[in-house]
């Protein structure tokens, strides 16, 4: 089982490069706006349809209702919007590293609420891993003009958005299954970019997308959306937050693999090879450490 939420994980990234490879041909000629209502309304309208043939279970909990809602408005709506405003006011190389604070985030919340253990090898595992992705990107390159700098500010806040995400979902996810935690966050997501979605699609000419650009919009709705989101609620349903955020670090690395493949001019440095080093000896590091929180939990309910 292990095996399969780790390889899950290393998925879910790899479909997240690709959603950076997908979106810079649509935005072309795709306003920004009009793709994230397609992207939540899409997938919201596939989930909520599989669950109703399915035939629920359907979440009738007042209290499970508000949080379901708060996790989409904060950890979907709140998150991309947040990421797509500090992207058009940043440079992308300074989003790729702001995008790292997550683990960063989702560790300090988890300890600050009391629901894991402080774990001083799982913060260095973070700090290691941090350390990489920073050194393979280049902090000399992180822009700090005025409006790079609220740019800069709107993609943290929005990283926290996503740390608040992962931390939420575990209440949920002890009594309702991925799917349904899925269908209802998308679905809550929906108001969050219902305003700027419509404004957007008012001054959008969308008979004029060619073809080629809606498979692409329909690629993201399925792949770096339902499938991501799917994975990450399935997974945070068997390994902590910590875990499912720290092998966010492997989005940059995988980038830098993949980009020679599909890129002209494009190669493979030594940079990139000591960076991978760091990367995978922090996550690692929180893996290791997260299998000995599991077994001392064990041996002291055995104990018991």
């Amino acid at each position: 089982m292990r095996g399969r939420v780790h390889f899950a994980l290393i998925l879910v990234q790899l479909l997240f490069v690709t959603l950076a490879i997908a979106g810079r041909y649509v935005l072309a000629s795709f306003p920004a706006g009009v793709l994230m209502l397609v992207r939540v309304v899409g997938a919201a309208a596939v989930l909520l349809g599989i669950l109703a043939l399915r035939g629920g279970p359907w979440v009738r909990d007042r209290r499970d209702l508000a949080t379901l809602l708060i996790l989409g408005l904060v950890g979907i709506a709140a998150n991309q919007g947040l990421f797509v405003a500090g992207l058009s006011r940043t440079t992308a190389t300074s989003a790729t590293i702001l995008v790292t604070t997550v683990p960063v985030f989702t560790v300090l919340g988890s300890v600050l609420t009391r629901r894991e253990p402080p774990s001083a090898l799982k913060l260095a595992g973070i700090a290691c891993a941090g350390a990489g992705t920073v050194y393979l990107i280049g902090p000399d390159r992180i822009s700090l003009a005025p409006q790079a700098a609220l740019g800069n500010a709107l993609i943290v806040t929005g990283m926290m958005c996503q740390a608040i995400y992962f931390i939420g979902s575990r209440g949920v996810l002890e009594r309702y299954d991925s799917l349904t935690v899925s269908a209802y966050v998308m679905a809550s997501a929906i108001g969050g970019v219902l305003p700027a979605g419509v404004d957007a699609l008012r001054h959008a000419r969308l008979a004029e997308v060619p073809a080629i650009i809606w498979a692409w919009v329909a690629y993201i709705v399925v792949f770096p959306t339902i499938v991501t989101y799917l994975l990450q609620i399935w997974a945070l349903r068997r390994v902590s937050p910590n875990v499912v955020a720290v092998y966010i670090y492997l989005q940059p690395l995988m980038t830098a693999m993949v980009a020679p493949l599909v890129l002209e001019g494009e190669e493979l440095t030594p940079r990139a090879a000591a960076a991978a080093l760091a990367i995978f000896t922090g996550v690692g590091m929180v893996l290791w450490a997260e299998h000995r929180q599991r077994r001392e939990v064990a041996l002291a309910a055995v104990g018991e």
